[in-house]
């Protein structure tokens, strides 16, 4: 029946595409593929987010570090520093470096780690592109082949066929090979698509961490630079310790040379505790009024290291507040011998200057020493605050003189009981002669 023929041409030819069949290469592979790929990609974001976070907690350490030595150089430059306390301070600055240190380390194996897994995606990534090109290019093979057969396949058929029946049921496959094609091209334009956006995500993961990387060299730089900086103040200490123990020496050298025995020790301790309460009595009858004044115009209250007092002199703690070996000192604070002040060794003729503004209630030479007694000046800050200085070569102020924070006030010596040049300074509280750690003060 030739017209039946015709019309199955013509029904074939709108409907049928002719195709060979599907090309071979599996999309499931490539799709469990960008899932581990997905997973990947999460788990560096958490890995770059934790190192990102262990960078800004180093750069706040390196900071925080940086302010102690930078503290510790200052107290250092001062010289009149807490030598003991500053040793502590460094050692605590060097338990900070060396938990820089660890985190660094911990920086350093978390990017190992995330280059590694990078890696590994950018590999994944690379073997989906090879997965979906080799996709692609089965199926313009495919569409090629169909188009230089030109049909002969299916026309042969149809011409051949003995019913409408057949031609259906013979051109069945080719029409599902069409519709294989087509689901096969939108898997592969989703596919391509979820590749697109791994890679560039991807990219900005590979851009994070170059970042990082150059941040954590950075911060090692930063290492290495505080621990050269700690290094020379631990040198500068170590120079300030000397010639403190020298100082100490030196002095026990002098008071070995003025006390022969145990007798005159005793004797001088005696003479000193004697001369220091009738000084004593006579600056007390004098404090009050100068103290008034000094309210008025000042009222320095106590701090706690707070700079409301500021250093006398420059040069190096010889002696500190508080217990002592030194045996002609009076008992105190619970010990045998108790230093009331601080002992500051410098240069001879070096200036000595009020650690506080103040009215001056006494200035001379203590008279219950004799002729050779100490110099000393004694001012009243208000508030009931008094300093002492003590040993001074020479005086550049009068009594009931007002003097300014910072004015030099006379020069550093030796006269009196003095075992070396230096000034003993000391800080007094509730209006009279009652000494108290100056450096709750300073």
């Amino acid at each position: 029946m030739p017209w039946l023929r015709l019309f199955v041409l013509m029904f074939v030819v709108v409907l049928a595409v002719p195709l060979m069949p599907a090309p071979a290469v599996e999309a499931a592979s490539l799709k469990d593929q960008i899932s581990d790929a997905k997973k990947r990609q999460a788990a560096l974001t958490k890995s770059i987010n934790k190192s990102e976070k262990l960078v800004a907690e180093l750069k706040q350490d390196q900071v925080d570090t940086r302010a102690a030595i930078t503290q510790t150089v200052s107290d250092l430059k001062r010289v009149t520093a807490d030598l003991d306390g500053t040793r502590e301070r460094i050692v605590k600055v060097k338990a900070r470096i060396e938990k820089i240190k660890k985190k660094h380390g911990q920086l350093v194996e978390e990017q190992s780690q995330t280059d590694f897994t990078l890696g590994l995606l950018e590999q994944e990534l690379a073997n989906g592109e090879a997965d979906l090109k080799a996709r692609r290019e089965a199926m313009g093979l495919r569409f090629a082949e169909a188009y230089r057969a030109n049909d002969t396949t299916i026309l042969e058929q149809v011409f051949t066929a003995e019913s409408f029946s057949d031609v259906l049921t013979d051109t069945s496959a080719y029409l599902s090979y069409g519709e294989q094609d087509a689901q096969l091209a939108q898997q592969i334009t989703q596919d391509q698509q979820a590749l697109d956006t791994l890679r560039l995500l991807t990219t900005s993961t590979r851009l994070r961490t170059d970042q990082l990387r150059r941040a954590t060299e950075d911060t090692w730089d930063q290492v290495v630079d505080l621990k050269q900086e700690l290094a020379k103040a631990e040198a500068q200490l170590e120079r300030l310790q000397k010639q403190k123990k020298a100082a100490w020496k030196r002095q026990q050298a002098q008071l070995a040379s003025i006390i022969k025995n145990k007798k005159q020790m005793l004797a001088a301790a005696a003479a000193m505790r004697s001369t220091r309460s009738r000084l004593q009595s006579r600056i007390n009858s004098l404090m009050a009024s100068a103290q008034a004044t000094a309210t008025r115009k000042f009222g320095v209250r106590a701090g706690s290291g707070s700079g409301r007092l500021a250093w006398p002199a420059s040069g190096t703690i010889s002696q500190g507040y508080g217990c002592t070996s030194i045996g002609f000192y009076a008992p105190g604070g619970g010990c045998s011998h108790f230093h009331d002040g601080i002992d500051i060794s410098g240069i001879g003729g070096s200036a000595i200057k009020a650690a506080g503004s103040g009215v001056v209630v006494y200035a001379g030479r203590n008279p219950y020493e004799g002729n050779n007694g100490a110099i000393i000046v004694i001012i009243a800050h208000g508030g009931g605050v008094s300093t002492l200085y003590a040993h001074m070569s020479s005086l550049s102020v009068g009594s009931n003189q007002t003097v300014r924070r910072g004015q030099t006030i006379g020069y550093m010596g030796s006269t009196g009981y003095a075992t070396g040049t230096h000034l003993h300074f000391e800080v007094w509280s509730g209006g009279d002669w009652s000494p108290v750690n100056p450096y709750a003060y300073l």
